[in-house]
Parts: structure tokens; C-alpha cells; sequence
């Protein structure tokens, strides 16, 4: 069993969370209209200013480097390559989609507006997982 290559889960974080960041930014303002809508109540979004898309950013880049972490730690079991990759993508949705859930309650978020959003967040994810993991190395 081989130690996790550090460096290379930064690196493959940082790029499977472009690899997502961005079509799910597009995602968020086509099929997420519901969905911004409940959880704003009419008011529109505070998406002004740098430090909306800093903060946005750094919590992409921490969910691609905790995905590609994942990665690196279920590999030995798994082994490496697209199918272990696509695991960890599933993984990283269905938290992502249980965090969701649970702020859906809590704003009165219908649950057709949560559900469109999510499914077409999934294809995205796995496929930004699967692209990150391709370039890690042990």
C-alpha cells in the first residue's frame, strides 16, 4: 500500500474542481432557478464583489482536493483508474446532496427545485472526479 501523494491530490484537486466548477456555475443560474429563488425568497443573491468568488472558489478547491484525497485513499482497495475515480465522484454527490437536503429544509426549498439541481450536478461531479484522477500518481 502506497502513502498519498500530496502534491499530486492538490494538483488533481485543483483540477477536477474546475473540471465541475464550471459547468455547475451554469447549472446553478439554468436549472437552479427554482432552487435560487426558494432559498433567496425573492431577494436576489449577494453575488457582488471578490470575496463571493473567493469564498466560492477555496470551497471548490477544498471539495476537489477532499474528492481527490478520497481518491487516493480507496484506490489500494479499489484500484486505480476511471471506475475508483467515478466511486469517489458518486461519494463526493451524495454528501454534497445530503448537505443539500438538509439546507433545503431549513430555507423551504421545494423539493422539484432540489431534485433538478442534483441530478444534473451528478454527470458533472464523476466526470470531474475522473479527469482529476487521471493525473494522480503514487
Amino acid at each position: 500500500m502506497g502513502k498519498i501523494n500530496w502534491g499530486r491530490v492538490f494538483l488533481c484537486g485543483l483540477l477536477a474542481s474546475l473540471v465541475w466548477g464550471v459547468p455547475s456555475a451554469f447549472l446553478v443560474h439554468s436549472v437552479g432557478a427554482d432552487w435560487q429563488m426558494a432559498v433567496h425568497a425573492g431577494r436576489p443573491a449577494a453575488t457582488e464583489g471578490g470575496l463571493f468568488f473567493t469564498v466560492l472558489f477555496l470551497a471548490n478547491l477544498a471539495t476537489g482536493v477532499w474528492t481527490m484525497w478520497l481518491y487516493a485513499a480507496i484506490r489500494p482497495r479499489y484500484g486505480p483508474g476511471p471506475k475508483t475515480a467515478a466511486m469517489a465522484g458518486l461519494a463526493l454527490w451524495v454528501i454534497a446532496a445530503l448537505a443539500y437536503v438538509i439546507w433545503a429544509v431549513f430555507a423551504s426549498v421545494p423539493a422539484n427545485a432540489l431534485v433538478k439541481l442534483e441530478v444534473a450536478q451528478l454527470p458533472g461531479t464523476i466526470l470531474g472526479a475522473v479527469v482529476g484522477a487521471w493525473l494522480y500518481k503514487e
